[in-house]
């Protein structure tokens, strides 16, 4: 590289991170430089140039791409360099920090030190010189501030390199290199982070600035915390929660984690700073009170620690230190919601001061809750804290510890309690009057659900009086509501004074907030022995009493006013939400219940007496303190709301959503769908299920929701008994929706092609999804095919003809298909003498090929949602064929026999749509993608014959997009094109020579193409020794085949890998392939092919140490 390259480098660097055009006068894109500069990572030529860039090159952006570039180039060939190579090239980097390093960009400095990094990780075992990295940087510590900053933040990202995987390593090697590096390095890479916060403290570093001292201390507190959240055995922890497990620190660390200067320094950093180093030094306090309990060598020391961190809180809670700001008071709910999780009640109680350490925490507690538009993500923390206490309590005996300890917990839980409930109906009135200032807490989903979570085992601990505070803040509540409602009679409320509507909402939300707390504390209701038999189900009756009032007061007024008068949508979810709980819980036992009812039963000549179990006289305790009526009423109660929500919220997705969601957990389980079937209601809603009734079903949004509402009706209809249950048929039930059909099947071409006919044909069409969704056995899917066959068949190829271009339409109906083709649990299974099977694929070979035609002859849309507007349809109509050509319901070879073409016009049209998108636009959508390769599998598999008859140039084509989703980072694209190459040289090897006119074809392609089967083995060889892991199971599948199909290939390739390789590599190389051919027969048996994949595995394990790309 010379000045003039060096210019050009800089001016598309400059394009790249700027946008600006370069200085040259040529006009380059941001796409057209980037693909320029990529090039500097291609090849291991190319580090020479990136050092020339950062010796010479002034330019801020240049220096990052070069250094971007030496990091790639240093992973993917890292093979190629000795290691005298490698330490020259890492001396070199540091070298050039600690020249430069003070003086350059965050951006470039970061950059450079996750390269000297990444070569310490790979060369961890080459030389001694690599794990020297700390010694080194403890030279950058004690050399000038700005120096000292670079240290600190190149042992910050030493520990991040050493802890993450990286990619095309094994998670084998990755451990070695972290446990040698946690064993000789980490212990004093923590060290230093510490010393340097006690330098801070006590301004030691004099030199340093008030802004270098916020830097310095950031990145000290910033090692700290990875240090101590390292992964010391191997767990890998999910880092996208925010709890943190149990600190598994070795042994070592204890002098440091147990010396009560560790704790005080940061809690002193804590209180003496502001964010983000304040809440880095909690963090780093919530770890160290996680670390794991056995490092402590007996009870007194673990005691010991615990009190010195119990007086840290007393105090920082006495003095509300740092609290004001947002991220200290996060990180200090996360730690008191932590230290339950680590130290036991038992434990926690002995240490002194423990009564003032609750009274302070409940008051802290209190107090977040009441300031709930500042803590509304931390509260749940507070939450789990006292969730916690209350959950050991039984385990602790009351003499233990601090005097009355039990007494000041109960009291305490009461008014934390206590203090939710007035807080969170306190909100509404004050988000109400904000007029959109405050977020409403019940609309942060996430949030809410956590609170909801740990409400339960807290209330339990004093379900009494919490059942008190509830019935007492509801029954007001309800009165009044039920009287403003008498007022509003038939109107909504959005018609009523200003005044009313005002009061009607605060009233709703308030109700919202109570059916949640309800629906939560119900949903803790336990069934285990140890909790029966306390009378907590006659608390459970009193609040689900009044819950299930407010429900049949809604829906009076829902059904009274024809719609009109609607609760808040809210409280309609609310609802749901408690009608799901109470279902979990209380739903199971209604079977058993019925069946209890009935005295005596039969076993051969003996007559038993049936005693009612304890939880079936829980169970009916229940209902008769509800004094609503027995299940069967509630159950009754609970479906009518679900069929008045379906009725009179139909532009409601979420209701209508949850509402389906709610009717699918009934019908699903055992004893709760038994009961449905029993119920007038869902007689109801199973004999109208029309959108004459139901107004939901005509909402275009709400198409996938008549899928999902027809398959739980066709469950109920279809299940045990069903149909005499519900009087109804499935003849019957179909009737609706065949009169649509009959009456689609009479239009003529224009009229279905109107506008008219797009609502009943999408209907149509998602309603018999749902109900194919439902069939799981023969005699069912036989019902459907019969209604359909042969009346109703003919209207689906008129519809993909006329339709094509809709996707509305076009989706409805492929989806329809695919369901209909698909033969799950061996469904689609027809007598011998049925040509049922046939026909299924006649139809479907029309659909697809009335859809294919006009879609292959249409212009691809220049602008818009290409996938939506073509790319989908084509999709779901490959995979539709896809489920029929594998369905296993059609001997193929009578089309052939018989001259019908319906098998041949439907792989010509699904080729030619397959072939005609863009290998690039293929690649792009992965559903696509799946379709694709899905179909080219097939037919390599069981159309092998038409496959080799193909012309050349369109087999070739063929074969490049093999070739190109065999390198997929998706395993299973991999793994589908390495099955198609399976096929086609299993088949070349069992019949080559043979005197057939496939093999004669497939003879034509190799002599047009003689290098496929060595580009292939070639591809498939650097995939297994160079490519990701994941792909290697797809990519040792083929291997043996295509060896054996062409062994010239195999030979032609091992060649080729020995001249890229040094005299000593190559010896090693020539002993792996020997061992890898060793005890290998010719042959494709199962056992065979299992025994080489084994060898492959060893063969890529004992190469990829030495092999140089």
């Amino acid at each position: 590289m010379d000045e003039a390259q060096l210019a050009q480098v800089e001016s598309l660097c400059e394009t790249l991170y700027t946008g600006q055009p370069s200085g040259n006068g040529e006009k380059i894109t941001r796409e057209e430089a980037q693909s320029r500069l990529l090039s500097l990572q291609s090849n291991a030529s190319f580090i020479p140039q990136c050092q020339y860039i950062l010796d010479r090159s002034k330019s801020q952006y240049a220096l990052l791409v070069a250094s971007n570039s030496l990091t790639e180039l240093i992973t993917s060939h890292w093979n190629n360099f000795t290691i005298a190579q490698r330490i020259d090239i890492r001396n070199y980097v540091l070298g050039y920090l600690a020249n430069n390093g003070p003086t350059l960009q965050d951006f470039v400095t970061l950059s450079l030190i996750k390269l000297v990094c990444r070569i310490t990780k790979l060369g961890w075992f080459d030389d001694a010189t690599h794990r020297e990295l700390t010694e080194d940087v403890t030279k950058f510590l004690q050399a000038t501030v700005g120096h000292c900053i670079l240290g600190l933040k190149i042992l910050n990202q030493l520990v991040d390199e050493l802890n993450i995987p990286t990619s095309g390593r094994t998670l084998t090697q990755h451990r070695k290199t972290s446990v040698s590096f946690r064993d000789l390095c980490l212990f004093k890479v923590f060290q230093l982070g510490l010393t340097t916060l006690k330098q801070l403290q006590t301004r030691a570093i004099s030199t340093a600035n008030h802004r270098e001292e916020v830097i310095l201390g950031e990145q000290a507190l910033g090692l700290t915390v990875r240090c101590l959240n390292f992964d010391f055995i191997g767990t890998n922890p999910d880092e996208s929660t925010e709890d943190v497990g149990t600190i598994q620190a070795p042994t070592n660390w204890r002098p440091v984690l147990q010396d009560p200067s560790t704790t005080e320094l940061l809690l002193d950093f804590y209180a003496n700073t502001d964010p983000p180093r304040s809440n880095k030094a909690m963090e780093a306090v919530i770890l160290i009170c996680s670390v794991r309990r056995s490092l402590f060598p007996s009870d007194k020391e673990r005691e010991a620690f615990l009190g010195r961190v119990m007086t840290g809180i007393r105090e920082l809670l006495k003095n509300q230190t740092g609290l004001q700001h947002q991220d200290n008071y996060h990180q200090f709910c996360r730690l008191l919601g932590r230290l339950k999780a680590n130290y036991q009640l038992s434990e926690l109680v002995k240490t002194e001061g423990y009564l003032e350490w609750l009274e302070l925490a409940a008051s802290f507690t209190t107090q977040s809750i009441r300031n709930w538009q500042y803590s509304t993500n931390s509260i749940h923390y507070l939450l789990a804290l006292w969730g916690r206490l209350v959950a050991a309590v039984p385990y602790v005996r009351p003499e233990t510890g601090a005097k009355g300890h039990v007494q000041a917990l109960e009291n305490h839980v009461l008014r934390v309690v206590e203090c939710y409930i007035e807080s969170m109906l306190g909100s509404v009135e004050t988000v109400l009057r904000s007029e959109g200032a405050l977020e409403d807490p019940l609309e942060d989903d996430g949030s809410l659900m956590e609170q909801l979570d740990r409400l339960p085992t807290i209330c339990r601990f004093q379900y009494s009086s919490v059942a008190t505070i509830l019935v007492g803040k509801f029954d007001p509540l309800l009165e009044k509501y039920r009287e403003i409602m008498s007022h509003l009679v038939n109107s909504s409320t959005e018609s009523a004074p200003p005044n009313v509507a005002q009061q009607a909402a605060i009233l709703e939300g308030q109700l919202t907030w109570l059916t949640y707390m309800v629906g939560s504390i119900v949903g803790g209701h336990s069934w285990s022995s140890s909790r029966i038999g306390n009378g907590e189900e006659t608390l459970d009756a009193s609040l689900s009493k009044r819950v299930l009032q407010l429900a049949q007061g809604m829906d009076y007024r829902l059904t009274s006013s024809n719609g009109v008068g609607k609760a808040d949508s809210k409280l309609e979810v609310a609802m749901l939400y408690y009608f799901q709980n109470f279902r979990r819980v209380y739903m199971f036992m209604w079977e058993q219940s019925s069946s209890g009812s009935s005295s005596i039963s039969t076993m051969g000549s003996m007559k038993l007496e049936s005693v009612p179990s304890t939880k079936q006289k829980v169970y009916q305790n229940m209902f008769e303190h509800m004094g609503l009526g027995d299940h069967t009423v509630v159950a009754n109660l609970i479906v009518t709301k679900i069929g008045k929500n379906l009725k009179f919220w139909p532009d409601e997705h979420d209701i209508v959503a949850k509402t389906l969601n709610l009717l699918t957990d009934m019908a699903g389980g055992y004893s709760s769908s038994k009961l449905l079937l029993t119920l007038d209601t869902v007689k109801y809603l199973a004999s109208h299920h029309t959108h004459d009734e139901f107004p939901f079903l005509n909402v275009p949004s709400n198409a996938r929701h008549r899928t999902t509402f027809h398959a739980i009706l066709v469950r109920l209809l279809l299940s045990p008994g069903g149909e005499e249950k519900l009087g109804l048929t499935f003849d019957k039930f179909m009737k609706p929706i065949v009169e649509t059909m009959s009456q689609l099947g009479a239009l003529d071409s224009s009229q279905l092609r109107s506008e008219a006919a797009r609502m009943p044909l999408i209907g149509v069409f998602r309603d018999l999804r749902g109900i194919c969704m439902s069939l799981h056995n023969r005699r069912t899917f036989g019902m459907l095919f019969d209604i359909i066959e042969p009346q109703h068949l003919p209207l689906l190829p008129k519809v993909a003809d006329l339709w094509y271009e809709q996707p509305d339409v076009m989706i409805s109906l492929l989806r329809f298909m695919h369901e209909f083709c698909h033969n799950k649990a061996n469904r689609v299974n027809f007598d011998q003498s049925s040509p049922n099977g046939i026909l299924l694929f006649r139809a479907t070979s029309d659909v697809v090929c009335a859809f294919g035609r006009r879609t292959l002859a249409t212009a691809t849309p220049a602008t818009g949602d290409i996938y939506k507007m073509k790319y989908k349809g084509m999709s779901i109509a490959l995979a539709v064929l896809n489920s029929a050509l594998g369905g296993n319901y059609v001997c193929f070879g009578v089309f052939a026999l018989y001259n019908d073409p319906a098998l041949d016009s439907a792989l010509d049209i699904s080729l030619k749509m397959a072939l005609s998108i863009p290998l690039d636009h293929v690649i792009a959508y992965p559903k696509l993608s799946k379709s694709v390769f899905g179909f080219m599998e097939i037919i390599f598999r069981n159309h092998i014959k038409t496959t080799m008859a193909l012309d050349t140039s369109i087999f070739m084509q063929l074969m490049n997009a093999v070739h190109e989703g065999l390198q997929s980072s998706d395993a299973q694209i991999s793994s589908m094109c390495a099955n198609s190459i399976d096929h086609l040289a299993t088949f070349y090897y069992e019949n080559s020579g043979k005197d057939k006119p496939e093999v004669h074809n497939l003879n034509k392609h190799l002599s047009a193409q003689p290098n496929l089967f060595s580009s292939l083995t070639a591809t498939l060889f650097n995939l297994l020794l160079f490519g990701a892991p994941q792909n290697h199971w797809a990519v040792m599948r083929p291997m043996l085949s295509l060896m054996l199909a062409s062994e010239s290939s195999f030979t032609a390739y091992k060649d080729h890998l020995m001249r890229t390789q040094d005299s000593a590599n190559q010896g090693k190389l020539n002993e792996a392939f020997n061992k890898l051919l060793a005890d290998v027969n010719r042959s494709l048996e199962s056992a065979n092919r299992d025994r080489f994949t084994q060898k492959l595995t060893a063969f890529r394990v004992s190469t990829r140490g030495f092999l140089t790309l």
